[in-house]
């Protein structure tokens, strides 16, 4: 029998659990990771918030670690992060490189085990190399990054292109960070004061989060492309559709937790082309994931600013209270085994 581990489960709205469970085995096709850090994000809090049913294993999917059992081509102690997607590997989206888009698609933390945990099972075929010079705390970041990458792709954001990013929480930064790269101009829009200086820090321009200031901060030009990370019940896609030029584009990364309601005229006379972006790819030259570590490889100093807060995993319930808490100063939380 496999000894316990700890891993912590949403029991209910508003209740973390750290319960002993056992610790997984590797197979023939998958290994196991002990996980360094997790990263809490907004589908663990939406869970959190009672906007979804929780799910009955334990949560997480941002996750980097050291691999613990060797298998497909990696040794015991490489440091690894992990694409939580788990696709058939068969079907004509995996094999044309979008197993974000796989029909029979599991994602580790909502319905299968994941990283709020002492160690997680994957097959091998979802680990990334960690590059050298790159510390593990900051390779968290890969995920919510690999995000923001597949997100400025799908938008092919290019040089000068005027950018709105509504929303700062981590994803919304991460994607602002992903526009400037690609040399656009960007603005990102910020309901509190800590997440205002990170976008400021990062290089883009900043507005506060109520609509009327919005609008007449963009009047004048336009964004050529709006990225949505807010999501939950919020109006801000009907906002990016009010916001954006004609002929634009709204990329939604935000998961809404009900149906979304545009206004029908302006969607018609506006020619807006609206894209959803789920999670990441493998479509191209490079993974989104290889990208997402190369950039922070290569900008630290500037992203490590947005890991603000690291807590054991043994007080995981203190955790989402903070990420959950923007006045907190929370912007992207680690939890550590």
């Amino acid at each position: 029998m496999s000894r316990p581990m700890q891993a912590a489960f949403c029991t209910a709205p508003g209740s973390i659990a750290v319960l002993d469970v056992p610790a997984p085995s590797a197979t023939a096709e998958t290994t196991i990771v002990r996980v360094h850090a997790c990263g809490i994000c907004g589908t663990d809090l939406h869970y959190y918030a009672g906007m979804a049913p929780p799910p009955k294993v334990c949560l997480g999917h941002e996750i980097v670690g050291r691999v613990a059992a060797p298998g497909g081509g990696f040794a015991p102690g490489d440091g690894v992060v992990i694409e939580p997607l788990l696709s058939c590997g068969a079907c004509a989206r995996c094999r044309g490189g979008e197993p974000n888009l796989c029909p029979k698609i599991r994602v580790l933390g909502s319905m299968a085990p994941g990283g709020l945990a002492e160690m997680v099972e994957v097959p091998a075929r979802l680990l990334y190399r960690v590059p050298p010079g790159l510390d593990l705390d900051l390779a968290m970041l890969a995920e919510p990054l690999a995000v923001g990458v597949h997100a400025a792709h799908l938008a092919d954001i290019g040089v000068g292109d005027e950018v709105l990013v509504l929303g700062a929480g981590a994803i919304g930064l991460l994607a602002a960070y992903a526009a400037l790269v690609r040399g656009a101009r960007v603005t990102v829009s910020a309901r509190h004061p800590h997440q205002a200086a990170a976008a400021r820090a990062l290089g883009a321009g900043v507005v506060g989060a109520a609509s009327t200031e919005i609008l007449a901060r963009q009047a004048s030009t336009p964004p050529d492309t709006v990225l949505e990370s807010v999501g939950g019940d919020a109006d801000t896609l009907d906002l990016a559709l009010d916001i954006v030029r004609a002929g634009g584009l709204i990329v939604a990364l935000g998961l809404f937790t009900r149906p979304v309601t545009l206004a029908p005229l302006r969607f018609l006379m506006k020619e807006v082309r609206i894209v959803s972006s789920m999670t990441y790819c493998r479509r191209l030259a490079r993974p989104d994931f290889e990208t997402a570590l190369a950039m922070l490889a290569r900008d630290a100093a500037r992203l490590r600013q947005l890991i603000t807060h690291r807590v054991p995993l043994a007080e995981a319930a203190r955790a989402f209270a903070l990420a959950a808490d923007k006045s907190s100063g929370a912007i992207k939380v680690a939890v550590v085994p």
